[in-house]
């Protein structure tokens, strides 16, 4: 595989999407030991120092525009594999849509980008995993494996093993299609079924997450009996 390592940079995504720009969809994975500008959903910073993972995967895939998303939750279950390796016996749990949680305190994100290049698609899968540190001055309670184990693995072992991971995830996905991603996904999921709260732009709700839909949305129950379909917005653990 190859692997482009860096000191520094904006943030791997950005070096990721500038391979784009060159007809270059990898497959390549792009790392740095720290980020200046690094990003996560909707825009909002990744704390990017030095000691913890920062990558990007670059890919071409030929799935349809409107299944790119799923991507998503085979990122997700690589990272939960990949610390599962490190840290056998941690609390791990995936809360929606691909955050993974270790003690209901989040230790990675995901940010995934997809475009297209002379007909030709591709997916950027930028992850960041907390090896070292954490921050501490969040709105939500964060962690690291340094936080608890006696020594953290270095960020490059931690990779290595991401991107066999990563891997056999999306081999999975591109040859077998959603359903055991999406059941893998749900045996991991924290709080489901369980009740939630939901923040989108235009309101909040709360419910009980009930199910994964086939499209990666989240399925939650109101009060009312209604059902609604969850596909972007912030979600809490009740």
């Amino acid at each position: 595989m190859r692997i482009i390592r860096l000191d520094t940079t904006g943030s791997t995504n950005s070096e990721a999407r500038k391979l784009t720009t060159e007809a270059d969809l990898g497959p390549v994975w792009i790392s740095a030991k720290s980020q200046q500008a690094g990003k996560g959903r909707t825009g909002r910073s990744w704390v990017s120092p030095i000691g913890n993972l920062y990558a990007s995967y670059l890919f071409p895939s030929d799935i349809a525009a409107g299944q790119k998303s799923l991507y998503s939750f085979v990122a997700t279950l690589a990272v939960f594999d990949t610390l599962i390796e490190f840290h056998p016996d941690g609390d791990f749990g995936i809360k929606w849509p691909n955050d993974v949680l270790l003690g209901k305190a989040k230790i990675s994100g995901m940010l995934l980008e997809t475009g297209q290049v002379h007909r030709q698609g591709w997916v950027i899968a930028g992850i960041g995993i907390n090896v070292k540190s954490h921050p501490a001055d969040l709105p939500y309670p964060a962690t690291s494996l340094g936080a608890h184990l006696m020594t953290g693995p270095d960020p490059s072992d931690v990779l290595d093993v991401l991107i066999d991971r990563f891997e056999q995830r999306k081999t999975e996905f591109e040859t077998q299609g959603f359903a055991p991603i999406r059941e893998a996904w749900k045996a991991r999921a924290m709080n489901l079924p369980g009740p939630v709260k939901v923040r989108l732009p235009s309101e909040t709700f709360e419910g009980q997450a009930v199910d994964l839909g086939q499209n990666g949305a989240l399925q939650v129950r109101l009060s009312t009996g209604t059902m609604r379909d969850v596909h972007a917005g912030d979600v809490f653990l009740g």
